[in-house]
């Protein structure tokens, strides 16, 4: 039995979607089926939308956002998050051979491992045992806020990881080839 949720449209969206949904029409110049999916819970996707743009104005720079978040679609096995932000990295700058070694877990810098590795752990384990990870973090000059900004990044990606896998969204971005998951 398929767990597959079709996206709304336009038209066929709640009201207090509706407005959410053009919105992004209007930004993005069409509407991705992962957002077109959670507008049948316009709270949800609007309360997502609003803390996706806050955490994107928090201490971290896009393409830090953008790694952590290809690193956690790739634990998590979200195809669907993993070509978004595969594409959404591109357009920030990320080279392929950055996009592949993010999926692995591995940034251009120390800072960027360390957020990485951080962040891994929270998806893994919510945290727990993360002292070395967390020592790491420190050496590489990651801040309170940085922490507090990676977990939000965390708990972001792992909700729209959970939403794209449960209800078997189409992808609706350039197909990332696979392997990684290393």
């Amino acid at each position: 039995m398929s767990t597959k949720i079709e996206p709304l449209t336009l038209s066929d969206a709640p009201e207090a979607a509706a407005a959410t949904l053009k919105s992004l029409a209007a930004a993005l110049g069409w509407v991705p089926n992962l957002y077109a999916t959670v507008a049948r819970a316009p709270h949800t996707l609007r309360g997502f939308l609003d803390w996706e743009r806050l955490v994107a104005r928090g201490s971290l720079s896009a393409r830090e956002i953008e790694l952590l978040k290809i690193h956690i679609s790739e634990i998590n096995g979200c195809a669907y998050c993993l070509s978004a932000h595969s594409e959404l990295g591109r357009r920030a700058g990320l080279r392929p051979e950055e996009l592949r070694a993010a999926r692995l877990g591995h940034g251009a810098t120390p800072r960027e491992d360390a957020l990485l590795a951080l962040a891994r752990r929270i998806v893994r384990t919510g945290g727990s045992g993360a002292k070395g990870e967390l020592a790491r973090a420190r050496e590489a000059g990651i801040s309170d806020a940085e922490l507090f900004d990676v977990i939000a990044v965390v708990a972001l990606k792992s909700f729209t990881n959970a939403a794209a896998i449960l209800t078997e969204a189409e992808i609706d971005f350039p197909l990332v080839d696979h392997p990684p998951r290393g």
